[in-house]
């Protein structure tokens, strides 16, 4: 089986899966890559064991595409590197720089709210490729959104706070 190559662009979607997007777009393009079909939810669905999840707005437009590690099955790419094989400051690091400001770095999550990138749950656990032993804190999801996604969350940071 030959791996899927993803990458993912700030304000346009992951490959081919398109912030935007309506349900039956992007079941088709995930179809078309070879992601297996995974649970569905009023408001998202999932591929590839549930590595891949889509979240939608209630007009069935795609808000959120969020991807964790499965390197055996897809590969994301985001500022140039492998989200699977980069540690997480790494990746934090180019994202950061590609949006300006200060950032600090939080290895349980962190939301670039220009690029509407998403980074969760940073943790050796997800690193699938290094030798035991030589594990990197490695991303457990990233992922990109549209600005009622940025909104949505910070309405909960809001009510949390």
């Amino acid at each position: 089986m030959n791996v899927i190559r993803l990458t993912l662009v700030p304000h346009d979607g992951v490959g081919p899966l398109k912030l935007g997007a309506p349900r039956d777009a992007i079941r088709a393009a995930a179809r078309q890559l070879g992601l297996a079909a995974g649970p569905t939810h009023a408001e998202s669905d999932t591929f590839a064991d549930e590595t891949v999840q889509i979240d939608y707005d209630d007009a069935g437009r795609t808000r959120f595409i969020g991807i964790a590690p499965l390197p055996d099955v897809h590969r994301l790419t985001v500022a140039g590197l492998d989200c699977a094989d980069t540690p997480a400051t790494e990746v934090f690091r180019a994202i950061a720089a590609a949006e300006g400001g200060d950032h600090a770095f939080d290895a349980e999550g962190y939301l670039f709210p220009r690029q509407i990138i998403a980074l969760w749950a940073a943790d050796e656990e997800n690193d699938a490729i290094a030798p035991a032993g030589r594990k990197r804190p490695i991303w457990g999801q990233v992922g990109v959104g549209t600005p009622a996604y940025r909104a949505l969350v910070d309405r909960i940071r809001a009510r949390e706070t």
